[in-house]
Formats: C-alpha cells, sequence, structure tokens
C-alpha cells in the first residue's frame, strides 16, 4: 500500500458496467508526512474519501480482494481515510502547525 492526497475528482460519461455508479479520485502519492510528490494517479473509491484527505492506496492484484472490486477492471483502490502517522514515536501527520 501507498499513502496518497485526495486531489480531486474524475467523471467518465461512458464507464464499465461492472463500475457504473462508483466515485473515481484523482490521487496524488506521499511521503510519510503527507507531502505530495506530484505524481497522480486515478483510483476507485472504496472509503468515501474527500478532496484533501490523506489515505491509504491498494495497487495491482491486490485491488481485486475487495467484493466491491471482484472480477472488475480496477487498478487502484482507495482502502482507508488516514487518522495519523507515527514513525518510530514521532507523529509525521497530522504535522502540529
Amino acid at each position: 500500500m501507498t499513502i496518497a492526497r485526495v486531489a480531486g475528482t474524475v467523471v467518465g460519461s461512458a464507464v464499465d458496467p461492472g463500475l457504473a455508479g462508483q466515485r473515481f479520485l484523482l490521487v496524488e502519492d506521499c511521503d510519510h508526512a503527507g507531502k505530495g510528490r506530484a505524481d497522480f494517479i486515478v483510483a476507485l473509491d472504496a472509503v468515501g474519501a474527500d478532496r484533501g484527505q490523506l489515505v491509504l492506496l491498494a495497487q495491482g492484484s491486490s485491488c481485486h480482494w475487495s467484493r466491491m472490486t471482484a472480477e472488475k477492471p480496477v487498478d487502484a483502490l482507495v482502502v482507508a481515510i488516514v487518522d495519523g502517522i507515527d514513525e518510530g514515536g514521532r507523529v509525521t501527520y497530522p504535522q502540529a502547525g
């Protein structure tokens, strides 16, 4: 899994029938502190994430382990909303401001 930040949504006029009604998000790959790396991908939203939230992203064949995506053409899936990151006893996200 990787950490990403929701940058926005992606809307298509024609969608695979198995994915009709699903929400697609534009997400940016992030480091352990939530800083973006300017690398964007589209992911199916399984958790109802909002713009600006840090999320966990599953990619590749592991995306097909959920009921929502089994037998569907999904390459990236938002599986969790990140509340905090603790690296060796030091909180890296959310950063104190």
